[in-house]
């Protein structure tokens, strides 16, 4: 067998297909890459992150990292013609960090993008970031219940248990004893954490953390993790210094499946459906750039039919100083006719009637310089006339990720718009 790239990872685009033979055959890209990938699928098979194909597959519209073993695969979102991995990437990690899904401190990121520019590590350094920071305030400990022998009777005598352990030794009880320690779920969950890291992980930057953290994090019973665990979690003061490490721990220990016959071939995938992000991109762009001017916010929901149905923009803009409302919707996908799809159109249209919006927007990404087209909605005597622009974001500017997004959106609604193609 051929010696894995453990460093490099391989890396595609959205709705990419690869194969290790066949006509999208990557050298790179092994039969026990593949075999691991179909493991996945009969275990998970509405997964949304791949669909197989002859000898490979092909990946959909979620973006992230897989590991395999130690190979690491990136599946990179893209817009348009440019095709320069290293751009997306920048792209995909700069979103991740816009939304608050990558926060790891910035000299530590910087220095890992050089060395190996793997996803997955950056968010062990930051698991491990957060699990070092809670050494250092002091970790908590909690009440928990045991069963075990004791020479003195200090908790509820176990009686079933006591006499079949204890016929011969009557100087001992068979108790349910009152510990005060750390090992308790939460750390049980950060352990477990800590050996995937362990398996997984081949970077020298991590590995120095790791071996740091596993000196000083103390021994806990073994748990089989489940997301019911997570659950369990009481919401209470005490616990909100750890939420950054459960929530990156969830992260990894949800998404890690373990291969049983050979651990080369287990396979971790963190992936997020880019859908979703960009509309989140945008979203926290639009906060932090138009505070001052509207009042932004995502997923509000109004009733829309008979008290059950509801409808729910993705983005809703509400002007502080002219009383007005608008509303935007994010798609990503290219659109390259520049034209909307009926169904989009007849949505926005519900959206502008239940929010009194007279300017909604359908929000693309740009594949070229594309320009802005508004449409006026058919409406009868005496109604106001109400518009849907299809409006299309640079994704990119000087070969990174455009900052300047967000401003080039509130700019179309607080100028008319009439410079704007009506349709």
């Amino acid at each position: 067998m051929n010696k894995l790239n453990t460093y490099q990872p391989l890396q595609f685009f959205e709705y990419d297909r690869v194969t290790f033979k066949g006509k999208w055959t990557n050298s790179k890209f092994k039969e026990l890459h593949f075999q691991a990938f179909e493991r996945y699928y009969l275990d998970n098979p509405n997964t949304p992150f791949f669909e197989l194909i002859p000898n490979g597959v092909r990946f959909r519209q979620y973006v992230g990292v897989i590991q395999i073993g130690k190979t690491t695969i990136e599946v990179l979102p893209k817009a348009g013609k440019e095709n320069d991995k290293n751009i997306w990437q920048g792209v995909l990690l700069d979103m991740l960090k816009t939304c608050h899904l990558l926060t790891a401190k910035n000299t530590g990121a910087a220095q890992l993008r050089l060395k190996s520019n793997s996803l997955l590590h950056l968010y062990f350094e930051l698991f491990l970031n957060e699990v070092e920071t809670l050494i250092q305030r002091g970790l908590i400990k909690k009440y928990r219940r045991e069963n075990s022998q004791a020479k003195a009777l200090k908790g509820p005598l176990q009686f079933t248990e006591h006499i079949a352990k204890n016929c011969i030794h009557k100087e001992r009880f068979f108790i349910n004893d009152s510990l005060y320690d750390r090992n308790h779920l939460i750390h049980k969950i950060l352990n477990e954490a800590i050996k995937v890291v362990t398996h997984f992980t081949s970077e020298s930057i991590v590995l120095d953390k790791l071996n740091k953290v596993k000196t000083l994090f103390p021994e806990t019973d073994n748990l089989k993790i489940t997301a019911n665990h997570f659950k369990k979690i009481p919401l209470s003061r005490k616990h909100i210094p750890y939420e950054k490490a459960l929530l990156i721990s969830k992260l990894i220990l949800m998404n890690y499946r373990p291969d049983i016959k050979s651990g080369n071939k287990d396979l971790i995938a963190l992936m997020f459906d880019m859908n979703k992000l960009w509309e989140e991109y945008i979203l926290q762009s639009l906060k932090k750039e138009g505070s001052n001017d509207f009042m932004i916010r995502g997923q509000k929901q109004k009733v829309f039919w008979n008290n059950s149905k509801v409808i729910k923009p993705d983005i809703v803009l509400e002007s502080r100083n002219k009383n007005k409302t608008f509303i935007i919707d994010t798609k990503w996908k290219v659109l390259s006719d520049g034209k909307p799809g009926d169904n989009d159109l007849k949505q926005m249209y519900a959206y502008n009637h239940r929010w009194n919006c007279t300017h909604s927007m359908l929000l693309y990404p740009s594949i070229s310089n594309q320009t802005s087209v508004k449409g006026n909605y058919f409406e009868r005597k005496n109604e106001d006339t109400h518009s849907c622009e299809l409006a299309f974001a640079q994704v990119l500017k000087e070969g990174k990720l455009n900052k300047d997004i967000a401003k080039e959106i509130l700019q179309s609604f607080i100028e008319s718009p009439k410079d704007l193609i009506m349709m």
